[in-house]
């Protein structure tokens, strides 16, 4: 490590219930302490919430002001809580960097951090282009990221949109790290062992596109009745996607078994993976699919996929939104074996630039730069 000494790093995070910043935020943060940190994970949601597993020597804080308000009086209240408790909290912790994640987060921790001298390295986790602010928080955003020490973004992509606002200098691509954990206790995977299956994986909003992802899996296997489809995770979409399950007849062809905690003993049992989004940040599942040497068929949607897949060589892009593009690939891909084979063993090689310890490295080379005292006594 980079360090002579400990360093107190505090993570912030609205809630640690779900979601890709979530994981990556928790993997950040047991990877540090397990290298020695002193690692503070702050959330404004109550720690009884939280999903995924933290390492015991982080120190966990968390606030309970995330209930969604009943009024308005409330939203005013909850909105000046999120900014006044982190900022006691974080006089008290007094930790030489702050990394905070997600947009509604950092404009907070901006204005609760404003004059302590902390710096704050803010994080956007999404396509800002596709997730739309509230107008307030477009504006606060513009306003206040200038003032962060960095904002670091997973894509070219999101950087080209962070420069319009930002000193060049203070903007950083960074992508998510892969953190694939070694099959654990096998855990009761409901997936059919004689059959070929094609997985898709993430929360269940429309924004994941698994309404294509069906429609086109029907095209593509209705004459393999030995494929399946598998989509793991949760969310509002899942009525709507059962509806059309339905309608297609598919109940016997497509499994949807919720969210899993540790999705890889489902990726492994799997043949294909197919991620269908119609927007990204920086899709997850798709290194990690690539990591256990899946291979992969991915919309060319903004921002993520074109940045992480080379075309015919370690993966397959289709047009964004794309149905009958999308059912050809799958088609292809289920019928020639020796293609599947070629294209997972090269994915397994090129996600090897997103392993923990290369993009943690890229963290921590961030967070010297910013924390050195040269940089202190010339920030504004």
């Amino acid at each position: 490590s980079l360090y002579s000494s400990p360093m107190n790093i505090t993570l912030l995070i609205p809630t640690l219930n779900g979601g890709g910043a979530e994981r990556v935020m928790s993997t950040m943060a047991n990877y540090w302490a397990e290298h020695g940190q002193d690692i503070h994970l702050v959330t404004h949601d109550k720690t009884d919430n939280d999903f995924y597993p933290l390492a015991s020597e982080v120190v966990r804080h968390g606030f309970d002001i995330s209930k969604p308000p009943r009024h308005l009086l409330d939203t005013i209240r909850h909105n000046i809580q999120r900014i006044t408790l982190p900022r006691r909290r974080l006089k008290d912790i007094r930790p030489d960097a702050v990394i905070s994640f997600t947009v509604r987060m950092n404009v907070q921790n901006l204005i609760a951090l404003s004059g302590t001298g902390i710096p704050v390295v803010v994080s956007e986790r999404n396509n800002p282009l596709a997730q739309r602010q509230p107008l307030g928080f477009e504006l606060l955003r513009r306003h206040l990221y200038p003032r962060a020490a960095a904002l670091v973004v997973q894509t070219e992509a999101a950087r080209s949109w962070a420069l319009d606002f930002m000193p060049h200098d203070k903007v950083h691509v960074i992508p998510n790290p892969l953190y694939i954990q070694h099959s654990s206790p096998r855990q009761e995977t409901t997936v059919p062992v004689d059959r070929s299956i094609v997985c898709g994986m993430g929360r269940l909003i429309p924004g994941k596109g698994f309404d294509l992802l069906i429609h086109s899996f029907h095209k593509a296997a209705r004459d393999k009745p030995e494929w399946s489809l598998l989509i793991l995770g949760e969310g509002e979409d899942r009525p709507r996607l059962e509806g059309i399950i339905r309608e297609l007849g598919m109940q016997d062809r497509v499994q949807m078994p919720g969210r899993a905690r540790d999705p890889f003993d489902y990726l492994r049992s799997s043949t294909l993976f197919v991620l269908s989004s119609r927007h990204e940040g920086f899709p997850n599942a798709l290194i990690e699919a690539m990591a256990l040497g899946l291979p992969v068929i991915s919309t060319n949607c903004p921002f993520g996929p074109s940045e992480i897949l080379n075309d015919g060589i370690d993966g397959m892009l289709v047009p964004n939104g794309d149905v009958q593009a999308l059912a050809r690939t799958m088609d292809y891909l289920m019928v020639h074996e020796d293609e599947r084979k070629r294209l997972g063993n090269h994915a397994r090689e090129s996600s090897g630039r997103f392993s923990l310890e290369t993009v943690m490295d890229r963290w921590e080379s961030l967070l010297s730069a910013i924390t050195s005292p040269e940089h202190r006594t010339t920030q504004p």
